[in-house]
């Protein structure tokens, strides 16, 4: 069993339970904070994917 930490994201407002193998963990470590924040994957997707989106050529009708 990992070590986990218990971060909340700035986009949704949820909290996260974060793995000490995510990306961000050693961030998180270093806030210092009760409750430290960060951008939860799906959020990170969502905005990806929707600037993605945004950037293609609209179809003419």
């Amino acid at each position: 069993m990992g070590i986990t930490i218990s971060a909340r994201c700035l986009l949704c407002g949820k909290n996260w339970d974060v793995d000490e193998d995510h990306k961000d963990f050693k961030k998180l470590v270093e806030q210092q904070k009760e409750l430290p924040t960060f951008i939860c994957d799906l959020c990170s997707y969502r905005v990806r994917h929707e600037s993605e989106e945004k950037s293609k050529p609209q179809k003419p009708m």
